[in-house]
Order: structure tokens, then C-alpha cells, then sequence
């Protein structure tokens, strides 16, 4: 349970710093200084992703900060927290998204591949449109399994997964037709790290 607890802490410290320009070093530097207080034996990882895309009026930017524990040789636990926004930038018609996320997925480690459980959330959508108020999504949440399969070489990685993401229509600022809904979906990503 401790070990929980020292990882949603410095998750949710660290979330709050997510729409910062964060450089590695800084992400190095809260790294250190979580394994200084961890007990012995437990190494805690730490990582910072952005991505972005941005062409004529349209720009895209993703935070996604993940805190990995090793809890045994088979068993890994990763929790991350997920800022995105983005602008959709056509004169009258610009229109605002920001979305906070949070994600705990359990690894399995097996002989040649990996096997991971998550479970996702996401609590606050919100759209701005410049004729109207700010728009609440409903919340959404998802449960997904993954496999991880590294190729030829360990560069290379195809990862398969199966998701059910649910909407709860009750959350929304406005009025929807509907109460939930679900969406079943599957991915297939092919990853190569140089």
C-alpha cells in the first residue's frame, strides 16, 4: 500500500506541472529524488512524453507522464496521466479541446512477450466554441487489454490491443439523447526505436 501511495503522490504532484515546459533533466532530477525515498529493492521509473502535429489551422499537443514500478520479474505496474489539447483554428468556426487522462495498466512478463491489463479514465473533455459556453463532454472510461511482441530485433515492437471505452451521458453539460454509450475498439501499432 505505501508503495501505492508514493506513486499516486508524485503523479499527481507531477500532473500539475504538465502543461510546463519540462525539459529531461528536471524529469531525471524527480526521479532520483522519488527512488531516494522508495525502500530498498524498489526502483521506480519516470518518464515524460510530448508529441505534437501542427499544420494550417489545426495544432495538437499531448503530455503523457508515466510512473513504472517493478514489482516483481514478471509483474510491472505503469500509471500515467495524459494532458492533451488542441485548436482548430478556421476564423469563426475556432474551437478549443483540452482533455486530462489517467491510465493504470498492470504488465505481465512472459517468455517473448507481454500481456497488459489498463484500465483509463477520463474526467474532463472540454470543448470552447466562440459563440457559446464552455462544453463538458460526458466522462469516459476505458478497459483495454494489451500484447506486447517484441520482433527480430529488440528495436522493434508490435503491440495488439482490444478496448471498450463507456460514456456516461449524465456528466455532460449539455443534454444527449442518450444515457451511456460504449465503443469497441481494436489496435495494432508497430513501433521501431532508433
Amino acid at each position: 500500500m505505501r508503495h501505492l501511495n508514493i506513486a499516486i503522490t508524485a503523479i499527481f504532484i507531477y500532473s500539475l506541472c504538465l502543461p510546463l515546459t519540462v525539459r529531461a533533466s528536471a524529469v531525471e532530477r524527480a526521479e532520483k529524488w522519488l527512488n531516494q525515498y522508495a525502500e530498498r529493492g524498489d526502483v521506480f521509473s519516470l518518464s515524460l512524453i510530448k508529441n505534437k502535429i501542427k499544420f494550417e489551422g489545426c495544432k495538437q499537443k499531448q503530455y503523457q507522464l508515466a510512473l513504472s514500478h517493478k514489482i516483481t520479474n514478471e509483474l510491472n505496474i505503469d500509471a500515467v496521466v495524459y494532458y492533451n489539447k488542441g485548436l482548430l483554428d478556421f476564423g469563426v468556426l475556432t474551437q478549443r479541446v483540452r482533455s486530462h487522462e489517467f491510465e493504470v495498466v498492470g504488465w505481465w512478463n512472459k517468455k517473448g512477450y507481454r500481456i497488459g491489463l489498463s484500465h483509463k479514465v477520463r474526467p474532463r473533455h472540454t470543448m470552447t466554441l466562440p459563440l457559446s459556453d464552455t462544453v463538458y463532454l460526458p466522462t469516459s472510461t476505458t478497459a483495454g487489454v494489451y500484447i506486447e511482441l517484441p520482433l527480430a530485433n529488440d528495436n522493434h515492437l508490435l503491440t495488439l490491443g482490444a478496448m471498450q471505452e463507456s460514456w456516461d451521458g449524465n456528466s455532460a453539460s449539455i443534454n444527449l439523447p442518450w444515457r451511456s454509450s460504449k465503443d469497441n475498439q481494436i489496435t495494432l501499432t508497430y513501433a521501431i526505436t532508433y
